[in-house]
């Protein structure tokens, strides 16, 4: 059973040390363990009580209601909140809070939870976009370490794949052939997969070639693979090289090919336009796309 630190348990749940201690003295919420050197810790079990009373006051319930609750009443008001998947606060905590504990069969249940109710294009709109963004500033300020977003995003990129595969291939001769790949140093494929899913889902056929492929590989596929059109999603700086030059050789590796671009760095940036070149700035904009070409020929 691992041992947290009162600094431990603020930054990962939000709940300032301070305010700890206030509770332990005013509410005995918590009686914390002690090491023989009489340095305070708490374990799992706390872990989940915090995230627990986190997520209750952050819906509005007050911490002196909280504290005249038994743990199973905590525990039932929690699952009970949780149920509503229309409730993005709760759903976004919650899959944060599974993420603190990596308890992967909790994160998988939130997740199966609003897609079943809400689908999986609602679902990473509303739910699952919030989450990473959290997810983001959290490592950014030192709350989470690497392996907590590592964790999130391998188990939302397994569901994606989950969900594309219950596509079969369309037997429909509307149906648009498309490339997908991320470039050189391009390595977060979960926009990428979103893609796919959004892509199979209105019926098109795709092939899925990951991240960081080659330039002169994009090329020869492109050749032999003839897609009506190819997709990327670009996400980070490239060290290397310039948007704009990556944008070129891009352009130059698919021929003239229409090129999809999306991802933080076309939402960000302006790009000069380019024939056979269509800038997608949000997940709402690319189903306008689609949309608008005519393309969604899914029954």
């Amino acid at each position: 059973m691992k041992k947290f630190s009162i600094s431990d348990i603020e930054n990962l749940t939000g709940i300032k040390a301070h305010t700890i201690r206030v509770w332990e003295q005013r509410y005995n919420f918590f009686t914390p363990k002690r090491t023989e050197t009489n340095i305070r810790y708490y374990n799992d079990d706390d872990l989940c009580m915090f995230l627990n009373i986190a997520t209750l006051n952050e819906n509005g319930y007050k911490i002196s209601k909280i504290s005249q609750m038994d743990i199973s009443e905590i525990n039932n008001l929690v699952k009970y909140l949780k149920e509503d998947h229309y409730n993005v606060n709760v759903q976004v905590q919650m899959l944060s809070n599974s993420m603190l504990k990596m308890d992967e069969h909790e994160f998988d249940e939130i997740l199966s939870g609003c897609i079943t109710d809400m689908g999986v294009e609602t679902t990473m709109g509303t739910i699952v976009f919030p989450f990473l963004r959290k997810v983001g500033f959290m490592w950014q300020v030192g709350t989470i370490n690497p392996a907590h977003e590592h964790f999130a995003v391998y188990k939302i990129q397994e569901k994606l794949i989950r969900e594309a595969a219950k596509f079969k291939k369309s037997d429909n001769n509307l149906s648009k052939r498309y490339l997908l790949f991320l470039p050189p140093s391009e390595t977060h494929e979960l926009g990428l997969l979103f893609a796919q899913y959004i892509l199979k889902s209105n019926g098109h056929q795709t092939l899925y070639l990951g991240q960081n492929l080659p330039y002169d590989s994009l090329s020869e596929v492109a050749g032999y693979y003839e897609p009506d059109f190819a997709l990327s999603v670009l996400t980070i700086a490239n060290a290397d090289d310039g948007l704009n030059e990556t944008v070129n050789k891009l352009k130059e590796s698919v021929g003239d090919i229409p090129l999809i671009l999306a991802g933080n760095q076309i939402s960000i940036n302006e790009i000069p336009k380019r024939d056979n070149l269509i800038l997608i700035k949000n997940i709402a904009e690319f189903t306008q796309i689609i949309e608008k070409l005519n393309l969604s020929i899914a029954s």
